[in-house]
């Protein structure tokens, strides 16, 4: 048997008010923990990247279309609803265009051939490595 029922019954006796306390602050600790240092934040720009021009710093609270000049021609970017993606690319394969929506922070999409790409930035401070 994989619980005897006498220990389980025991066990849950022997646990104080005190204990109860702790382990509840012990996990509302923990959920405001990842929401305040990982979770919560919203996206506010993505950063597009080309070999033919500077990077470009788009807001992400604003729909609109944007026309990049890469290497192979023109890759047309959508921005809507704090979303970012690609719809056109003179690509072959498409993978870029397929890919479909940017929305998690770190996240990235590069349309290799035209040398055009998509990067969400860090939304916090900190990450898994560095904290």
């Amino acid at each position: 048997m994989l619980f005897d029922t006498k220990e389980t019954k025991y066990i849950i006796k022997s646990i104080t008010v005190a204990d109860r306390i702790i382990l509840i602050l012990a996990v509302v600790l923990i959920i405001w923990s990842y929401i305040h240092y990982w979770g919560g934040k919203t996206l506010d720009y993505a950063i597009i990247l080309s070999a033919e021009h500077a990077p470009q710093s788009v807001n992400l609270h604003q729909s609109q279309q944007i026309i990049i000049q890469g290497s192979k021609g023109e890759s047309k970017i959508e921005v809507l609803n704090g979303q970012i993606r690609f719809i056109e690319s003179p690509c072959k394969q498409q993978y870029c265009v397929h890919a479909g929506w940017l929305t998690e922070s770190k996240s990235f999409i590069t349309c290799l051939p035209n040398q055009v790409s998509i990067e969400l930035p860090h939304a916090n401070k900190f990450d898994s490595i560095s904290y």
